[in-house]
């Protein structure tokens, strides 16, 4: 049976891809609704490059909501052409998704398509479930389809007028080294409340102001500034800082020895750019997989195609796409001291969210530092200042596997951290 679909694309694209790519209609009719004539075309993009070739998709004029009766006047048009659709060919099927719109838009289109009864749908992407209630049956109870995971990483970024370029954990060789410290990575995650101040020094002295890494040429990767193998901590470590030392020494991460223990030597960029930071983003790729999260992308370059974001690289710590829902994860590690910690952490936080504007994703920052000294937590201000990201702070870290495993499961983040 031929199947027509009628698509509304609003502020969340993805959602209505979730339909199409499911029941894979032979026409496709997309109707920007809360949404630019842009993020239609994008989608229109998406579905020629994922639907066979001979799918017809057509991207009409806008709807125009805050008018009702301009969008009564646009019910009625679309009714009357899907009504002369269905006269040229009587075993036509007709759906319409009417995720994202407003009440008053439903009302106003299913006043207006009596004449040509589409079957409607309604997807939620919450409870993973697809609801189709037929349009010529009274008194029908809605079908119920689970929603099937058509959406992976590219797929949701693209639609919502973002790019991954390319991401460190696209190689193999990436990967078998992570696996290789996953008991060195664990370590630091684990006792990042008691190392807090080591770590941050440590990133300071590899990405602060002339730090030891440096990126003449993107394309050869980041090197080693001159004098990079001459360190000095800013004061004696003591333990557990020296545990850690050792580790990261005999590890091959960096030189450090107990007889000169303020003295370190960073050898090499790989080594450079773990104790650095790299050390955290392998733990979240690391804590991902272990929650079994199929879909991951660590360290993700993000263009943003619309051209607003990209004065600066957007590098995610890690992606993830579970059960249609995007996961957007970054990390901070703080500079030793308390009031440099929310001072930091607040920045970041404003900073996930200006540049992953346009996302609906959950977003989560890893914040390591010195926290728990600080007067005010940053897990208490982010709630106070109403900002949409989950906080996961020092202590909490060696939760990150369960809390992920929660959002896989549940499809949200979890409200606590015990939960």
């Amino acid at each position: 049976m031929p199947h027509l679909h009628v698509a509304l694309v609003t502020e969340r694209p993805e959602k209505c891809l979730i339909p199409i790519l499911q029941l894979r209609p032979q026409r496709i009719v997309l109707v920007p609704c809360r949404a630019s004539a842009q993020a239609a075309e994008r989608v229109a993009i998406l579905l020629r490059h994922e639907m066979p070739t001979d799918t017809e998709i057509e991207t009409r004029a806008s709807l125009a909501i805050d008018d009702p009766r301009q969008c009564a006047a646009y019910a009625n048009s679309l009714a009357d052409y899907l009504q002369r659709q269905q006269f040229d060919n009587s075993s036509l099927l007709v759906t319409l998704d009417v995720s994202g719109c407003s009440t008053l838009t439903a009302l106003l289109l299913q006043h207006a398509m009596r004449r040509c009864a589409p079957d409607w749908l309604y997807v939620d992407t919450q409870v993973g479930a697809l609801y189709r209630m037929a349009g010529d049956v009274a008194d029908c109870e809605p079908e119920v389809l689970a929603m099937e995971p058509v959406l992976d990483i590219d797929r949701y970024l693209q639609a919502n007028g973002y790019k991954r370029v390319r991401a460190l954990s696209d190689g193999g060789s990436w990967q078998a080294a992570c696996q290789r410290r996953r008991s060195l990575t664990q370590y630091l995650a684990h006792h990042a409340d008691r190392l807090a101040g080591l770590l941050g020094e440590l990133h300071g002295m590899v990405h602060g102001e002339g730090g030891a890494l440096a990126t003449p040429d993107p394309h050869n990767g980041p090197e080693l500034r001159p004098g990079a193998d001459r360190q000095q901590l800013h004061a004696t470590p003591r333990f557990p800082a020296t545990d850690a030392l050792t580790a990261l020494s005999e590890a091959g991460m960096l030189e450090w020895k107990s007889d000169t223990p303020r003295q370190l030597s960073l050898t090499s960029p790989q080594g450079a750019f773990y104790v650095g930071g790299g050390w955290l983003t392998e733990y979240t790729w690391l804590s991902a997989r272990e929650a079994g999260l199929s879909q991951l992308s660590a360290a993700a370059h993000l263009l943003d195609l619309r051209g607003q974001h990209n004065a600066d690289p957007v590098v995610t710590d890690c992606l993830a796409v579970e059960r249609n829902q995007l996961l957007f994860v970054e990390s901070l590690i703080a500079r030793p001291g308390a009031e440099a910690c929310i001072e930091q952490g607040l920045k970041r936080l404003h900073g996930m969210l200006n540049h992953s504007a346009g996302l609906s994703a959950t977003r989560v920052l890893l914040a390591c530092g010195e926290f728990d000294k600080s007067r005010r937590r940053l897990t208490e201000l982010q709630r106070l200042q109403g900002l949409r990201v989950e906080v996961v702070e020092t202590a909490e870290l060696r939760r990150l596997p369960t809390l992920l495993a929660k959002w896989k499961e549940q499809g949200k983040w979890p409200d606590s951290p015990g939960l």
